[in-house]
């Protein structure tokens, strides 16, 4: 294997971005515009290449869902993904895991460099971001320090 400095990470600008967010992990402070947070995001992970996605996972039916900035959110560019959780555990999960594979893929399949941004506090993802890299796909973590 090569040594980490001869890995090929993208380029400055060269990888299709996509920022998939677990909201349920992440909020955005009450202090913070959500338009801001966007922004903020955006400018971070936009060196990496064209941000061809955003995506954002809540479940709309949670208590806690009813005061969040969806509107600003989807102003911003984020699709929002309702994940109602139908009783089960980590429905909101598994289908984020399903659609950064699937971004991973038909990025690997055209033959262009990916980008995966995961914006998550929840430690359940880390097997899946560890194989990605294992195939070639960068991958950023941004999370809320405790």
């Amino acid at each position: 294997s090569a040594p980490i400095d001869m890995i090929d990470f993208p380029t400055v600008g060269s990888a299709d971005v996509a920022v998939f967010w677990d909201f349920e992990n992440v909020r955005i402070p009450a202090w913070c515009p959500a338009t801001t947070a966007a922004e903020g995001i955006r400018r971070k992970v936009a060196k990496y290449g064209r941000i061809v996605e955003k995506r954002l996972y809540y479940d709309s039916r949670q208590p806690t869902e009813s005061s969040a900035p969806r509107s600003e959110l989807d102003l911003s560019g984020f699709t929002l993904v309702d994940c109602p959780s139908r009783n089960r555990k980590e429905t909101l999960d598994k289908k984020l895991i399903v659609d950064v594979l699937c971004f991973a893929w038909e990025r690997a399949s055209m033959g262009a460099k990916a980008c995966v941004v995961l914006i998550t506090s929840d430690g359940d993802y880390s097997y899946a971001l560890a194989r990605l890299r294992d195939i070639g796909v960068f991958t950023i973590v941004i999370y809320r320090p405790d």
